[in-house]
């Protein structure tokens, strides 16, 4: 059975989707410059094996949850933008992030996002500010999935493997 079917229709696995109420307000510590207390705020989202997991009937081979990818690739482009912006893109990047800011990463992250926001076609309704002539996305609630539920389900099965 292939996971994504799994995860929808198994309640044992997470809630049901559409079940958590999430109230949408900007966290500025996911944006600001890289630094120690960024970094704690993103190591937090992932559990404990960064979202790779086993299971032996849905993943008997090592497999990585996709809002896990997600949540990585996002991660690295806000590091590549802060180099980016402080001219270090080519240099005084540490070694072992050194693929994170590749031009190769940076445009498989790009569409990677993309198509996996095209994949989920989140359908909350966001209210139009008058003012704007837009949507900010703050200051309402969404009804999600149980992200809390998913971060648990990976740490009781994850994968030392990658």
């Amino acid at each position: 059975m292939p996971i994504a079917v799994w995860l929808t229709d198994n309640s044992n696995f997470t809630a049901p989707v559409g079940d958590v109420k999430f109230f949408m307000e900007y966290n500025s510590t996911f944006t600001i410059h890289p630094s120690p207390e960024t970094e704690a705020a993103w190591a937090s989202l992932f559990p404990k094996g960064k979202g790779f997991v086993r299971h032996e009937t849905i993943a008997p081979e090592t497999s990585g949850l996709v809002v896990y990818h997600g949540l990585h690739c996002l991660k690295s482009l806000h590091e590549v933008y802060y180099a980016a912006l402080d001219g270090k893109l080519s240099h005084d990047i540490p070694k072992e992030h050194a693929h994170l800011t590749s031009p190769h990463h940076v445009r498989h992250c790009f569409d990677y996002l993309r198509q996996s926001l095209m994949c989920s076609a989140d359908t909350n309704l966001e209210p139009v500010s008058k003012d704007l002539k837009g949507v900010t996305g703050w200051g309402f609630t969404r009804t999600c999935r149980d992200l809390d539920s998913v971060k648990a389900w990976a740490e009781a099965n994850w994968s030392n493997d990658v």
